[in-house]
């Protein structure tokens, strides 16, 4: 069940789906690219005094994408959402060298438009990483957009660096996600079937459809973390770690702390996953908030907080044009 939001609660949804995905970003990163740890591991990681991280780089493009939408009006502007991106993408971070949006987004830096490289990457096939699934969970936020439509933003979002047509699926993927769980009510239990089946009713790819079915069965099975990332798998690619992470949130959607652990114990990509965990379910619980030592510094938590307010704001209008549209063919 969704319902309509004022400004106040479109600013109280963005800003914790925006905050929690930094928190979570931050509580994996010691975790990422491991094997599925077991829980006394990762209980000395989580208590340990944290060091002062940085963010991932998908995580931060999820900020700048917020901003952009903020600046558009809920739009997207194809070619200055590039630049806005490619100006914070990290230069000095060697791990990253070579990726195919390490490779657009410099090229984009230099002078090259975007669409003359982005469909190129893999011999043509375009990417297929998960980057673009991080960044488009902020289309989720647009005011006034259905599940449809935010899907759609999240789709074209992906396309500024991630052509392949499962990098879309997953951008629309996370987007719709976000855009079911800012307008669910979080004193209702969590209809688990009905938000992945509105999920699923987004995807255009017969492998996507096929990934979500088995994150049905694993959340009707209760299956636990270990078992789902030997299901799925959690790699780089949006086809893995998209539907790993709608699985940790499935089987925790009212309890976000639950979510994220689950999303670190399934290892591999965590940092990619337990981001787009903490976006949407910081979206349906906007008043949960992290432990204080994992939350983002002072500087990036006042840039996430004039994100989410100049989002509220510039699409507030839109809500309620859509609010009254929709009324106004209910019969009387």
């Amino acid at each position: 069940m969704t319902f309509p939001l004022d400004q106040q609660q479109l600013l109280r949804r963005a800003h914790g789906c925006l905050l929690v995905s930094a928190c979570a970003d931050l509580m994996a990163a010691p975790l990422h690219g491991r094997t599925t740890p077991d829980p006394a591991q990762m209980e000395v990681i989580l208590r340990a005094e944290p060091r002062l991280a940085q963010p991932s780089p998908a995580a931060l493009q999820m900020v700048v994408f917020a901003e952009h939408l903020g600046a558009h009006g809920g739009r997207i502007n194809d070619d200055v959402l590039a630049s806005d991106l490619s100006k914070e993408w990290p230069t000095d971070r060697p791990d990253l060298d070579g990726t195919a949006t390490s490779r657009v987004l410099t090229s984009v830096a230099a002078g090259t438009r975007w669409w003359q490289i982005a469909p190129n990457v893999h011999h043509g096939q375009g990417s297929f990483g998960s980057v673009a699934a991080v960044r488009a969970c902020a289309a989720g936020l647009v005011a006034g957009n259905g599940v449809a439509a935010a899907a759609a933003l999240g789709r074209r979002s992906a396309g500024i660096t991630h052509t392949h047509l499962l990098a879309r699926d997953g951008a629309a993927a996370t987007a719709a996600a976000v855009a079911l769980a800012s307008r669910s009510q979080p004193a209702v239990p969590a209809d688990k079937y009905r938000f992945l089946s509105a999920v699923a009713a987004q995807m255009r790819t017969a492998e996507f459809r096929t990934a979500l079915r088995t994150v049905q069965t694993l959340v009707r099975h209760r299956s636990a973390p270990a078992e789902t990332a030997a299901t799925l798998g959690a790699d780089r690619t949006a086809l893995r770690s998209v539907p790993a992470a709608l699985t940790a949130f499935l089987r925790h959607p009212d309890e976000p702390a639950a979510a994220i652990r689950y999303a670190l114990m399934m290892g591999g990509q965590t940092q990619t996953t337990a981001t787009i965990v903490g976006a949407i379910s910081g979206a349906r619980n906007p008043e949960y908030t992290l432990a204080v030592p994992w939350r983002p510094e002072v500087m990036r938590l006042l840039r996430i907080r004039a994100a989410a307010a100049a989002l509220s704001v510039t699409t507030a209008g839109r809500a309620g044009r859509s609010s009254a549209d929709h009324h106004s063919d209910q019969p009387r």
